[in-house]
């Protein structure tokens, strides 16, 4: 995201003059090259955080960041516990060990072939697993290259948010086990699935994943001293602030007096940061659903609401806060349930919460010196294509010249013979040129590729595209970052601008 200062335009002419943005005169003079990179929020749509009135948020993920390492552990280890118990599974799947890097959001589920796929911007599918086993390219091909992947239908299943990894995961690890048991025996790979889902979904429902996490909130969530400073900032600045969760009342109030009541000047009761609390929202239905929610209790005058089963009401919602439309910004992590949904039907503007930034930004860092060298080698290597082309043309020239030469001139048949006999060398010299630094671009695409993730990559990019995440993240949400308390490191009343929307033939 460029600085706030006057930005220029190109003319035609190569000019520049510039361009009238108006923001305040306390934005003028914020410099964002002073925030490190991991405390910023980027920028996909223009905001201005003048026009904002209410400010939601979500909880997990969003509220409440989960230690990744040791939730996501319990979820595996706890689902794994209930296939053998509830569904008779081999008991060598108690043996299974959580690998906290094998998924990554982003990737689809194929329920019907037991694989886990990545894709690029255009939903071609780039990377692909079977189990535990990546599949060649070939396999690849023969599966998905002949027809179009539509992800809406009942096959496939998105990693959409961070509560899916440890799922995605055992259902691998299920798959490898059982066949590794009975090879070449055929699998249900779509039953083996519902199985894991329900089971995980169980987990969840009757209070066994949760009632560990409450009585250690230490060791589940981390504690961010910068969130509760934000909420006041938002208040002190005339935003109304709403809670809108899935969660439980109970679950709820543990996890944020947990997080928001505790050290010197914290509220009597978290509530009163809050001008509307929602809990068991039904996200996404609470979008698309004009019921309003019934409230459950009235507490330090607060309204505090539940909702059952599909029962919503963003229009109540909207009028409890005085606020609707592009007035209200959202907070979540789900780019479905969160974020589509809320932009979609009801016009909300969306930050959306991204904890695996922080990896991602220092990995780009400490890689600098690489991806510099990678842009260089590139840029030669598309030279020396450009040059041989040139010299492909040059050939063709001569040779057609040569041809019509009635040899009334010997030294100049003999010139043009020479350069025509020198050609074939200089390209073989680009020829090797270009293998060598082909060489060098595959070696260090796959060194930076694996800094990220040894079997996926980037979370935001596939080879020189974005991901199928990177995309719905740069759709989806006006704002993103990797905590809320970042928006302390800028002016309350700061114009977020996103990049110049440059084209390939702007460079």
């Amino acid at each position: 995201m460029p600085e706030i200062k006057q930005p220029q335009k190109v003319t035609p002419a190569g000019t520049s003059s510039a361009l009238p943005i108006e923001p305040s005169a306390r934005a003028l003079r914020y410099r964002e090259h002073r925030i490190p990179r991991k405390h910023r929020v980027f920028v996909n749509r223009n905001l201005r955080m003048t026009q904002i009135r209410a400010i939601g948020f979500d909880l997990d993920h969003t509220l409440a960041h989960y230690d990744p390492q040791h939730v996501e552990e319990l979820a595996f280890d706890l689902t794994k516990k209930k296939l053998v118990d509830n569904k008779k599974y081999p008991r060598e799947i108690l043996d299974l060990k959580y690998d906290p890097a094998f998924v990554i959001r982003g990737l689809v589920v194929d329920k019907k072939r037991g694989n886990l796929l990545k894709m690029d911007y255009f939903n071609l599918v780039t990377r692909a697993f079977h189990g535990l086993t990546p599949l060649r390219s070939e396999e690849r091909n023969r599966a998905y290259k002949t027809s179009r992947i539509r992800l809406g239908h009942e096959n496939y299943v998105s990693v959409d948010t961070l509560f899916h990894l440890p799922e995605v995961y055992l259902y691998l690890c299920v798959i490898d086990l059982l066949e590794r048991q009975k090879p070449g025996v055929a699998m249900d790979y779509e039953a083996i699935y519902k199985d894991v889902r329900e089971m995980i979904d169980e987990a969840h429902r009757d209070g066994t994943l949760k009632s560990v996490i409450t009585s250690d909130l230490e060791r589940y969530i981390r504690f961010d001293p910068e969130l509760r400073t934000v909420l006041e900032e938002f208040r002190r600045n005339g935003k109304r602030l709403f809670l809108l969760t899935n969660s439980d009342w109970a679950y709820t109030d543990l996890l944020l007096q947990h997080i928001l009541q505790r050290g010197k000047g914290a509220p009597n009761h978290w509530t009163d940061l809050f001008h509307v609390v929602i809990v068991e929202a039904g996200k996404p239905d609470f979008f698309t659903d004009p019921d309003a929610p019934e409230p459950i209790a009235e507490l330090k005058g607060r309204r505090v609401s539940a909702v059952t089963g599909r029962r919503g009401g963003g229009a109540y919602l909207e009028r409890a806060l005085g606020a609707s439309g592009d007035h209200v910004l959202y907070f979540g992590d789900h780019t479905y349930g969160d974020i589509l949904q809320s932009k979609r039907v009801l016009g909300w503007r969306t930050a959306m919460l991204v904890p695996e930034l922080d990896r991602e930004i220092n990995v780009t860092t400490e890689f600098a010196k690489e991806f510099d060298r990678l842009g260089k080698v590139s840029a030669e290597r598309h030279q020396v294509e450009i040059e041989k082309a040139a010299l492909g043309r040059e050939l063709r020239r001569l040779t057609l010249v040569l041809s019509e030469t009635d040899g009334s001139d010997p030294a100049r048949r003999d010139e043009l013979a020479k350069r025509i006999a020198a050609i074939p060398e200089q390209v073989a010299s680009l020829d090797k040129r270009a293998v060598e630094l082909q060489s060098e671009i595959d070696s260090l695409r796959v060194k930076i590729d694996r800094a990220y993730n040894s079997r996926w990559g980037s979370l935001f990019r596939e080879g020189n595209e974005s991901s199928r995440f990177g995309h719905q993240l740069k759709d989806f949400a006006c704002l993103y970052m990797s905590r809320v308390s970042n928006f302390l490191h800028y002016p309350s009343d700061y114009y977020y601008q996103s990049p110049v929307g440059y084209m390939p033939h702007d460079f």
